[in-house]
């Protein structure tokens, strides 16, 4: 029997006695709010500095909108990326404040995504590629103030993600865009996984 079927086995043989249990989200543990039980809406927006934006300029994008798909399937509430494109293009794309967000969008909270690191070639050797990627989830609840409406801190997280784990993968198998857009996807899943619960056989692809 080869090593990997034993694995199988394992695996298959741990669900019959342990059954699938689901993973508790992040966001969920540390405010103790549910996203999905309380029906709240949710609004992405995602940064990343200027040579990233210039090097790799699908990131933001493929982050967003990947993200915006995994809300949909798990039913969280969230404002279309479209809308706060138009927003973005009326202002000249940039925002210097959640406060600003708040003001101008009927949403309960506003999830940041900054991403200061990204990179799909393995380091010093330029014929694998292995995704490495840093940055912060910040996340602002949307609150009715004196002059309006105002956004405030609740949650904060770290976010790292390497891929593949073990061994890099040879540049032979895949144009290195096919790739990028492979760890962004990736990328986009472990984020929104912040934000619901799910079972620990959902794999991250």
């Amino acid at each position: 029997m080869s090593s990997q079927s034993g694995c199988s086995l394992l695996v298959m043989a741990n669900k019959m006695f342990l059954g699938d249990p689901k993973i508790k989200a992040q966001f969920k543990q540390r405010t103790g709010v549910d996203l999905i039980d309380e029906e709240k809406r949710v609004l992405i927006v995602c940064s990343t500095p200027e040579f990233l934006r210039t090097e790799h300029s699908a990131v933001g994008r493929d982050i967003i909108d990947g993200m915006y798909r995994r809300f949909r399937l798990h039913e969280i509430d969230c404002v279309n990326p479209s809308d706060v494109d138009g927003w973005l293009g009326r202002i000249g794309g940039v925002w210097d404040d959640a406060n600003e967000i708040a003001q101008e969008f009927d949403t309960d909270y506003i999830i940041h995504i900054e991403i200061d690191e990204v990179a799909y070639l393995e380091e010093n050797s330029p014929n694998f590629y292995r995704g490495n990627a840093h940055g912060m989830v910040s996340v602002y609840e949307s609150r009715k103030t004196g002059s309006g409406r105002g956004a405030f801190l609740i949650f904060q997280h770290e976010y790292k993600s390497q891929y593949p784990i073990h061994y890099p993968m040879s540049s032979d198998n895949m144009s290195e865009r096919t790739f990028a857009e492979k760890f962004n996807k990736r990328m986009a899943d472990e984020l929104a996984r912040l934000f619901y619960d799910y079972r620990t056989s959902e794999s991250v692809d």
